[in-house]
Order: C-alpha cells, then sequence, then structure tokens
C-alpha cells in the first residue's frame, strides 16, 4: 500500500512539474503549516548541477538517506527525489531556471497509516 501511494506521489509531482517552469512558480510562498503540499519552496542562486549537490550536502548531513531519484526532462534539467529519515520523508523537485538559477519545492511525505 506504502508504495503505491509513493507512485502516486510521485505521478502527482510530475504532473505538476509541468507547470513549474516558470519563476512564479520558484518563488517562496508563505503558508502556515501547509495540509499536504510542499512546506519550503524558493529558488536558488546556483546552476542545476550545483543546488542538487547543494541538497544532497544538506538532507545527508541531517541523517537522511536518498531512497529515488527520478531524472526529468530531455535535458536533465530537473528532477525528483524522495529522501527518507527515522521518522520522516521528504519528496524534494529541482528544476533549471537559468543558467546560474534553481528552483526547489520540498514537501514531507505524510504515512496516513500512522
Amino acid at each position: 500500500m506504502r508504495n503505491s501511494r509513493t507512485i502516486f506521489l510521485l505521478c502527482l509531482v510530475l504532473a505538476c512539474g509541468v507547470f513549474a517552469n516558470g519563476r512564479e512558480a520558484a518563488r517562496p510562498v508563505p503558508s502556515e503549516k501547509p495540509k499536504g503540499g510542499w512546506q519550503e519552496q524558493g529558488e536558488m542562486n546556483c546552476s542545476f548541477a550545483s543546488a542538487r549537490v547543494r541538497m544532497i550536502t544538506r538532507f545527508e548531513g541531517r541523517g537522511f538517506r536518498l531512497k529515488h531519484e527520478i531524472p526529468l526532462g530531455h535535458r536533465g534539467d530537473r528532477c525528483l527525489m524522495l529522501w527518507e529519515g527515522k521518522e520522516h520523508s521528504f519528496l524534494l523537485m529541482l528544476w533549471r531556471l537559468d543558467v546560474d538559477k534553481t528552483g526547489f519545492s520540498i514537501g514531507e511525505v505524510k504515512d496516513d497509516q500512522k
């Protein structure tokens, strides 16, 4: 059951990723403890490759392990990563906005069975 929920979430994010190519989708969105969805969104002033390495370092430094990485797009300038920790799992989406600018979204994967 957990596997099918993860696949559904990944498909949902892939569908939403089509709309996340513009700058509007990369600006931080203020919200109070959202129910589902992205908890953190923004832009990084670095290339896609550099942003990917920074996020990997960020998550690994906090004790998470990369469970899945899915490259998206023809040019490999977008990706989805599923990070798992002892108590939490996060979905990270990265996409190239410009040569030196990368958008990101981070959301917690909730397990409704707990």
